[in-house]
């Protein structure tokens, strides 16, 4: 499960794929957060040389997601519950925003396209739930979003705090009804850009990040 943001699928590189697979192992747990990342270990992995992997880790630094110390290499971030506070605030202005300007653009295919995304984590939460594979699907329907915003500042911007929540496993503090109410969320928000409603599409948005909010900082709601 791939994610690029702002390129198209013509235009992404080896660089990106590769940094989106090592990003897709965080997201299902193979890494967590403080653990080490082995540079031969991903270039065996992958079957590359350990160069586009340094250079991947080099990405995904970038994004805040993983820290690469000087004779430490490089290890998953390990957020504080200050800093996913703070990165929740900046997310729940900016990322409704984004969220309008992409269903203004979005044509029947990419709708239909997210409808998968947003059913099959339905269907994963009610019928068979993996935190792991849930957390992949809710990380791969913001990120097809995003990936449509036509103002790619803002998408870059969203991104930046999007992927730390992500690798930072805030799901694992979920209830099931918790859960089942992201999993809704993201039904609705379908059906809003459905409809050609960016007030909708903006309001909700907003409505399920302070419910996610709520649900990993506090435990309540």
């Amino acid at each position: 499960m791939h994610n690029g943001l702002t390129e198209t699928p013509a235009e992404r590189s080896p660089l990106s794929e590769l940094s989106d697979a090592i990003f897709d192992l965080i997201v299902l747990g193979t890494y967590q957060p403080g653990e080490k990342l082995n540079e031969l270990e991903l270039a065996e992995r992958f079957g590359v040389s350990r160069t586009p992997v340094r250079e991947a880790l080099q990405t995904l630094s970038s994004s805040g997601v993983i820290a690469i110390e000087r004779h430490k290499g490089a290890r998953v971030v390990d957020y504080s519950q200050d800093s996913i506070e703070s990165m929740y605030s900046a997310r729940s202005m900016m990322e409704p925003y984004a969220a309008r300007l992409a269903s203004e653009v979005m044509g029947d295919g990419d709708i239909a396209a997210l409808r998968r995304l947003a059913e099959d984590m339905y269907a994963k939460v009610t019928q068979d739930p993996s935190i792991p594979e849930i957390a992949a699907l809710n990380n791969a329907f913001h990120t097809s979003i995003l990936a449509h915003c036509p103002n790619s500042r803002v998408a870059e911007m969203t991104t930046s705090m999007l992927k730390p929540l992500v690798a930072s496993r805030t799901f694992r503090g979920y209830s099931d009804s918790q859960l089942l109410r992201s999993a809704l969320h993201h039904l609705e928000i379908v059906d809003a850009i459905a409809h050609h409603d960016p007030e909708w599409v903006e309001s909700i948005m907003r409505a399920h990040i302070r419910a996610g909010y709520h649900s990993v900082l506090t435990g309540t709601v």
